[in-house]
């Protein structure tokens, strides 16, 4: 079985490395490292870690011949958008298997690194420059150290989103990403930097509420996907995390205290599924902590002490287990028929022994 599809890194394009290199120090708060040259495309990098996957910039190199092709990225093209700015998002696949809409699979290398990467004729990416292209390293992916900033996630905003959601479940898409319709194609990355979040886009236009409350909502779904699967593997675990975290990340922007508590629920229970008791309990204290404070409905109170049961028990302290397990089932007696059969659902999921 191939593995799932992960994200490898995301592409800042601009006219020179330089212009590149200080829009990523100014947006982003990063330093950027020296990459390397591809003569097949006559481009050249910058390359920066972001926690798992990168962050290049790509520029056409003034000192390489001219391929006898059109440039990947579309740098041949005069952009709508004025360089830098976002451009691409790439997937690492064990086999990239051509489409019409990724291209044919080129074999590159840059020094000691090769690569099979899908590269459209026309240079351009795929569903109108929104979606991925797919990469596969040929040995070891590029070890960079992980920099000052962090990936969250990706949204892809397409006006047939069906067929762009379709090519990504097809590659067992592991990874934070919100795919949403849109009149016109849009990329969009958000990060965690040292100079707070910030987002990157392919047009300079920002991110509305609308569209990030819709992303935190894609994520949270995306989540349970990844927690309703029986056949997860490590990268669906990763992902699920990411998407976790990325989900609460997004509420935290645009939405209100039972969105932040409901967020943290279920990075606990991600965490718990997963057999981190600490970061399971964690997260559960911060969910109790924000119900409390707010005094947000009482799902989330209740929801709140069964994830403190879970956590519990997963740490092995079933009297501790016990005591918020009651609580909780407290708490639901007052909630209307159907939350209370939830809040008692997931209590009885949680396995704590009798006695």
């Amino acid at each position: 079985m191939p593995r799932p599809a992960t994200l490898d890194h995301v592409v800042i394009r601009a006219t020179d490395l330089e212009t590149g290199a200080a829009y990523a120090a100014e947006e982003l708060g990063v330093t950027m490292a020296a990459g390397g040259a591809h003569a097949a495309m006559g481009t050249h990098n910058l390359l920066s870690g972001l926690g798992g996957p990168y962050l290049e910039v790509i520029a056409i190199d003034p000192s390489a011949d001219a391929p006898d092709r059109a440039r990947w990225f579309a740098l041949d093209e005069t952009p709508e958008t004025a360089d830098p700015h976002l451009t691409a998002w790439m997937l690492r696949v064990d086999d990239p298997v051509p489409s019409p809409e990724t291209g044919p699979a080129l074999g590159l290398a840059r020094g000691d690194l090769s690569w099979r990467v899908t590269v459209r004729d026309d240079g351009r990416m795929p569903f109108d420059g929104v979606g991925p292209a797919l990469i596969a390293w040929d040995g070891a992916a590029p070890s960079l150290p992980t920099g000052a900033a962090r990936l969250i996630s990706v949204i892809a905003i397409h006006p047939d989103p069906t067929a762009l959601g379709a090519f990504l479940d097809d590659l067992d898409l592991a990874a934070p990403v919100s795919v949403q319709a849109g009149e016109s194609p849009r990329l969009l990355a958000a990060f965690e930097t040292p100079l707070g979040p910030r987002i990157l886009t392919s047009d300079g236009r920002g991110i509305d509420v609308i569209t990030e409350r819709q992303a935190a909502m894609d994520l949270f779904h995306r989540t349970w996907r990844y927690l309703d699967r029986g056949d997860r593997v490590a990268e669906h675990d990763e992902a699920m995390i990411a998407s976790a975290e990325a989900s609460l990340w997004h509420w935290r922007r645009v939405g209100a205290a039972t969105q932040w508590a409901i967020g943290e629920w279920q990075c606990s229970r991600v965490h718990a599924v997963l057999g981190d008791g600490e970061r399971a309990l964690a997260h559960a204290q911060r969910c109790l902590g924000i119900a409390e404070a707010d005094r947000v409905d009482d799902f989330v109170p209740a929801s709140a002490h069964e994830a403190l049961s879970r956590a519990y028990a997963v740490l092995g302290d079933m009297e501790a287990a016990r005591e918020e397990r009651n609580l909780s089932y407290r708490l639901a007696v007052e909630l209307d028929d159907e939350e209370r059969d939830v809040i008692e659902h997931d209590l009885g999921t949680i396995p704590i022994p009798l006695g």
